[in-house]
């Protein structure tokens, strides 16, 4: 492997699996990127949210204006709930975002990109990342999608551009890549699918495709090429009905997606700790690799 900086030894990592976010933790301080808080006053779905922004380190940022990956539930994006109470290597429920980010830089395995966390809250998620009104059983959810996806356009990119200055970031849309797992995936790809001019590319983690009988796959038929990069997966473990849901809105993608769709089904569950290891393959189609 090609590393892009020197590493530091630890005897507790040897044997762990060849994965990024172990990777990550061999690096010195400064081959780790820093991760930036913003409290944000939202104008669109009123409110404070908070952002949190992965900025990677300087020797592995490359040339050019930096990719933007604008990730959905934030507060699962990176550091794991039980970090306090386990070692690194054994932390466990959130996606590891700058870990995986820090590792495949240092492997040159993807572009160097800014993460950005998007917080939320659980009772309102449902509402926000799907436009349209659904059900599950006896909950209604859904119909604020549009405004979301405002917000994320018109106020958290922005605000992104207005905390990183003196980095430079880029403003092509292929460039900005929606990223979400769940309902946050169908939110994810929705945007890339109806916003093309502000986001160019979506990773969807098992996303929610059952919504209102799938919506979403309904609408990429009913729609022309499918022009933005797309790379989801679902789990080989989930439900069969979810499943199948997915089948059917990959097959559609894959389409009229130009040979720009990565989508399939792969080996893992519905939770973060499987969407974590099934990122990188994601990463790479979404951004490129270095």
């Amino acid at each position: 492997m090609g590393c892009r900086t020197s590493h530091v030894h630890f005897p507790e990592l040897d044997g762990l699996p060849s994965r990024p976010e172990f990777h990550a933790l061999a690096l010195p301080r400064e081959g780790r990127g820093e991760i930036d808080d913003v409290l944000l006053d939202c104008r669109r779905l009123p409110g404070l949210r908070l952002l949190r922004i992965y900025v990677p380190a300087p020797a592995l940022r490359g040339e050019g204006p930096l990719p933007v990956v604008l990730v959905n539930d934030g507060h699962k994006a990176f550091e794991p709930s039980n970090h306090r109470r386990v070692p690194a290597w054994q932390q466990t429920g959130t996606l590891q975002l700058h870990r995986v980010m820090d590792g495949m830089l240092c492997a040159g395995e993807v572009r160097s990109a800014v993460v950005v966390a998007i917080g939320t809250h659980a009772s309102s998620r449902g509402n926000q990342y799907v436009p349209v009104r659904a059900r599950y059983g006896e909950h209604e959810f859904g119909g604020l999608g549009e405004a979301y996806l405002d917000l994320v356009e018109h106020e958290v990119l922005p605000a992104v551009s207005d905390r990183l200055r003196d980095i430079a970031l880029s403003t092509t849309p292929s460039d900005r890549v929606l990223l979400g797992a769940s309902i946050g995936g169908i939110s994810a790809l929705y945007g890339a699918l109806t916003r093309p001019h502000a986001f160019g590319a979506a990773i969807a983690l098992s996303p929610s495709a059952w919504v209102d009988d799938g919506f979403l796959t309904r609408l990429v038929r009913e729609r022309g090429n499918v022009t933005a990069r797309i790379a989801a997966d679902i789990g080989s473990g989930e439900r069969e009905p979810i499943r199948a849901h997915c089948g059917e809105l990959f097959a559609a993608l894959a389409e009229r997606g130009n040979g720009g769709v990565l989508a399939g089904e792969v080996d893992g569950v519905h939770h973060e700790d499987s969407w974590r290891q099934r990122l990188p393959r994601l990463l790479q189609h979404a951004l490129g690799v270095r």
